[in-house]
């Protein structure tokens, strides 16, 4: 697919990337002691946390009287400094850790997933 000059960037920016969650204010005590911070707009249809430009939101498609597929619909990456300090942290709030720290040549990373099924993961690269 060609989008025009090879060194013009994306023909698209990156806003926000959502997960699909069945029950908004589970998901968004979970996400506010995961990140550490309260959102930046926090309703019972769609809620955000801001992330240098990029938002990441939790979508509730039955307010608009829809459903989505719950768990594993998205695969979104935080990266930290301390990956076993964050393992530490975050295995005593996910509901359930899919797989503890593993390493591969420097990327070391672990899943989790949250209080609606869908997996998280957490990472950092070794300097």
């Amino acid at each position: 697919m060609s989008t025009g000059s090879q060194d013009s960037g994306p023909a698209m920016e990156l806003s926000t990337v959502y997960v699909g969650v069945e029950d908004m204010g589970r998901a968004l005590e979970f996400y506010a002691e995961l990140f550490g911070t309260e959102p930046t707009k926090a309703d019972d249809r769609f809620s955000t946390f801001a992330f240098d430009g990029v938002d990441f939101g939790l979508y509730r498609a039955g307010a608009d009287g829809g459903s989505v597929e719950f768990g594993d619909n998205c695969v979104p990456n935080f990266e930290v400094s301390d990956v076993d300090a964050e393992f530490e942290r975050v295995s005593e709030l996910a509901p359930e850790v899919v797989h503890g720290v593993v390493d591969v040549d420097g990327y070391r990373c672990f899943h989790v997933r949250d209080t609606e099924g869908n997996t998280i993961e957490i990472f950092g690269v070794d300097s």
